[in-house]
């Protein structure tokens, strides 16, 4: 009963099968910015590994840091350093949230690190997205947006949050509307 509920907000927002909600991310560190990550929902992904996901390159030699996208439960075969991270679509609607871990590895600390990030591919589905990790308040992020916060360890995790929301927009209509849509 409760999927249905869910499946029915969701397609009520504006959301048919086949789309995809996803998000992409750069992150800079003085005057170097990192390649484009990407993560989020496709209605042909597979939980963990599949052909959407990419692995991220091997770092430049000489890099003031690396960032990347690591899965819960990886691959033990492959390294946990992802360039894009895709998820089914089925994960949110059972669960109303999933997450995203973002690593940080750098050599260079004290400096301010700043994420931007935008939807790669709108979608109209009524969600939140979070950001949370160490030197990093959580917060809901409007989007596009970014976020600052200083690189206090060369090591450090964050986390993406991404929320299906109880918003679901209202569309006034007549009794004939409403009706229409039952024949």
């Amino acid at each position: 009963m409760m999927i249905m509920l869910i499946l029915l907000i969701w397609c009520a927002a504006g959301v048919g099968m086949g789309q995809e909600l996803t998000f992409q991310f750069e992150v800079t560190l003085g005057d170097v910015t990192s390649a484009t990550h990407v993560f989020g929902l496709r209605e042909d992904a597979l939980g963990g590994l599949d052909h959407n996901d990419i692995p991220a390159p091997p770092a430049v030699p000489d890099a003031p840091f690396t960032t990347y996208l690591s899965m819960f439960e990886p691959p033990a075969e492959l390294p946990n350093q992802w360039l894009h991270d895709f998820r089914p679509v089925e994960n949110l609607i059972n669960d109303r949230v999933e997450m995203w871990q973002m690593d940080l590895a750098t050599e260079v600390t004290g400096g301010l690190c700043t994420i931007s990030i935008a939807e790669a591919q709108p979608g109209q589905a009524p969600f939140k997205l979070n950001f949370f990790g160490p030197g990093a308040d959580f917060q809901e992020i409007t989007l596009p947006g970014s976020i600052s916060f200083p690189v206090s360890s060369p090591f450090l995790v964050f986390f993406w949050e991404l929320r299906l929301s109880d918003e679901v927009d209202v569309v006034n209509a007549s009794w004939g509307g409403v009706k229409s849509l039952y024949h």
